[in-house]
């Protein structure tokens, strides 16, 4: 492979990566969101647990019910947070391999500036000793 191809295959892999990074990325927001609005219900249905035994107000919603629904959000809780870990994990990888892909492509094009130096270099040497350029 000529060196042009590799830097057109690590363009195209860092772009392909910078995709997955982007949709790890919303996944991991969407989890955290989801995260939000079940934290935000559970305070709903705490407050309407402590209304029943306000003095002013009438509990319209059965005590079972709101406990059902805590427990449900629990557990509910406890998976996202499963997945929120994995997405975190997969974004992780993702960044790495997007960081490492980076480098290679750092790297390669100082080997193709050395590489062009060093012939630059030899055309004017040939050129001082007269020879034609090899």
């Amino acid at each position: 492979m000529t060196t042009n191809a590799f830097r057109t295959s690590y363009l195209g892999l860092i772009r392909l990566q910078k995709l997955a990074k982007a949709r790890h990325e919303l996944e991991l927001s969407r989890l955290n969101a989801k995260q939000a609005a079940i934290q935000e219900e559970n305070k709903a249905l705490f407050r309407m647990q402590e209304d029943r035994f306000a003095v002013d107000t009438t509990a319209f919603v059965p005590v079972h019910i709101i406990m059902k629904r805590l427990e449900a959000n629990k557990s509910l809780q406890a998976q996202l947070s499963e997945q929120m870990v994995e997405a975190k994990r997969n974004l992780l990888k993702t960044s790495r391999t997007l960081d490492t892909l980076d480098s290679r492509l750092h790297d390669l094009a100082k080997a193709i500036s050395r590489a062009e130096v060093a012939d630059e270099t030899d055309e004017y040497m040939g050129h001082l000793l007269g020879r034609p350029a090899i």
